[in-house]
């Protein structure tokens, strides 16, 4: 008879195959349990997401095509079909920060004259994520900090994308405009302001 077999026999008087079920029951919920209760899908309703965590944050430098920067920063070649997947802001320090491409991001994978310009970009940067998101974009010029949307002229309506515009399907352009002081004014324009 082993010890913790003859241990449970004599000393707490309880069956072998209760001792042995109770063990592997708490074998099992220790092996298979999730950290934290809400840690697991199953256990919330359905639809219902756990609230992410960021912070928000202005970083500056260019817009790039990530594919480009791998290999100019880092020698990583990329398969030919992801040269213009994902874009990415690339610090004066070579940081690469990917953007997500949502409605606010959209307008850098669209239009290439604000791509490979100094930009300062307010973000939200994800405890758990590898990405940010682009809450607002800034042009900055030797004279200062402008912010940059797109403006049909017809409508007076701003939107985030090159497109036709929302409401006439008239064209829009681009706008920039100056932000009054106070702000970071980097004479390193485009050096990142963390």
């Amino acid at each position: 008879m082993s010890a913790l077999a003859a241990s449970c026999r004599l000393e707490a008087h309880i069956p072998l195959w209760l001792a042995f079920a109770a063990a592997t029951s708490l074998a099992a919920s220790l092996t298979f349990a999730p950290a934290r209760a809400d840690d697991t899908a199953a256990e919330r309703p359905p639809g219902e997401q756990t609230q992410a965590t960021y912070s928000t944050e202005s970083l500056r430098g260019k817009v790039v095509w990530l594919a480009e920067a791998l290999e100019r920063l880092h020698g990583i070649k990329t398969d030919a079909d992801a040269a213009q997947a994902y874009c990415a802001l690339e610090t004066a320090d070579g940081r690469l920060y990917p953007l997500v491409k949502d409605a606010r991001g959209r307008g850098f994978w669209l239009d290439e004259r604000i791509r490979d310009i100094p930009v300062e970009l307010l973000v939200r940067r994800f405890d758990t994520a590898p990405v940010v998101q682009v809450i607002r974009v800034y042009t900055l010029k030797g004279d200062g900090k402008y912010e940059l949307d797109y403006w049909c002229d017809i409508c007076a309506i701003p939107m985030f994308e090159l497109k036709v515009c929302e409401c006439c399907q008239g064209p829009i352009r681009i706008r920039e405009q100056k932000v009054a002081p106070p702000f970071d004014t980097d004479p390193a324009v485009g050096a990142k302001a963390e």
